[in-house]
């Protein structure tokens, strides 16, 4: 293995290492809770000797959908830990792809590390008629070995595509396309040849959070805006103690009027409201009725993703202002 790059590979469960009931199981093998066994799925890449030695991490797995934010702490720790290493070029996680995006955006934001972070995942398990997970965890690795990975956060890497972790989205139930960036497409590819070509590069920060002495995050809520929407959930998650609202407004992030007098009220009571929208892609502009009751806007981020962020921000600050800021620069 001398002069091969060494790559972590920490394993969180997901399609990616899950059974079905037959080669056709690909609706409801996440039932049956069967996994490869631990070193299986790497042992059945022999290729990825060739491309670097791969250590594997043990980590809890879990269908994305059941993580929660204790996860993403335990998980952020483990994999500072691994970067601190001086013989560990990066690290590569699967991970479930129903949450991967926000697992990946949370990671961008609080890893401080010049070197690459990898999350991938697959949309047809391991035992499936044409799997794709082999191929991506063998793509996923080449572009952690990458020099040109470096000093980009959080990457994401499936169906050949590596995405800034700041701007993917799940945007398909089950097409192994299902991962796309709408308003700025992926950063490279890793192609059939094996070469791993990076275009464009984020401006955007990353790692800005430190998150040591956290073991949880404030709590905020994601308030769907639509036809009939009324104060109800606001009033709700405001009740539950929610210190932060994102709201997926309609067009460019317009709530309902009745939401709009609960999204008032709510701020007069110190939670901070973050208005985004529900359309898929595109920012939100600021107007005057969010700058009157001190709203701050999510720029282009899903509403998701907006979430995570304020959940950071709010671990540092309460002011709209200095929030904004955040929100425009990462």
């Amino acid at each position: 293995m001398d002069g091969k790059p060494v790559i972590a590979l920490i394993t969180t469960g997901g399609t990616i290492d899950s059974l079905g009931a037959s080669r056709l199981d690909l609706v409801d093998y996440p039932d049956r809770g069967e996994r490869l066994e631990s070193g299986r799925l790497v042992g059945g890449i022999p290729e990825l000797a060739e491309l670097a030695e791969v250590r594997e991490v043990a980590f809890r797995r879990l269908p994305s959908h059941a993580l929660v934010s204790a996860d993403w702490f335990e998980l952020a720790a483990a994999t500072t830990g691994l970067l601190d290493d001086p013989d560990v070029d990066g690290v590569v996680i699967t991970h479930g792809t129903n949450t991967l995006e926000e697992t990946a955006y949370f990671l961008h934001l609080t890893v401080r590390s010049p070197k690459p972070v990898v999350v991938v995942g697959a949309m047809r398990p391991a035992s499936a008629l044409s799997s794709d997970g082999e191929l991506n965890l063998l793509r996923a690795v080449q572009v952690a070995a990458s020099e040109r990975a470096r000093e980009q956060g959080t990457l994401v890497v499936l169906n050949d595509a590596i995405w800034s972790a700041r701007d993917v989205t799940k945007g398909s139930t089950m097409r192994v396309q299902a991962f796309h960036a709408p308003d700025l497409g992926p950063l490279g590819y890793v192609d059939g040849d094996g070469r791993t070509s990076f275009y464009h590069r984020h401006t955007r920060e990353h790692g800005a959070f430190d998150i040591a002495g956290l073991d949880a995050l404030p709590r905020v809520d994601v308030i769907v805006s639509y036809v009939d929407a009324d104060e109800v959930m606001i009033d709700a998650a405001v009740a539950a103690g929610a210190r932060g609202l994102v709201v997926a407004g309609t067009g460019a992030g317009r709530p309902t009027p009745p939401q709009v007098d609960a999204l008032a009220r709510a701020a007069e009571q110190g939670v901070v409201i973050c208005l985004g929208q529900r359309t898929g892609s595109g920012r939100v502009p600021s107007t005057g009725w969010q700058r009157s009751i001190g709203a701050v806007t999510t720029d282009n981020l899903q509403p998701w993703k907006a979430k995570v962020l304020l959940s950071l921000a709010l671990t540092q600050t309460n002011d709209p202002a200095e929030i904004q800021s955040l929100f425009d620069s990462r």
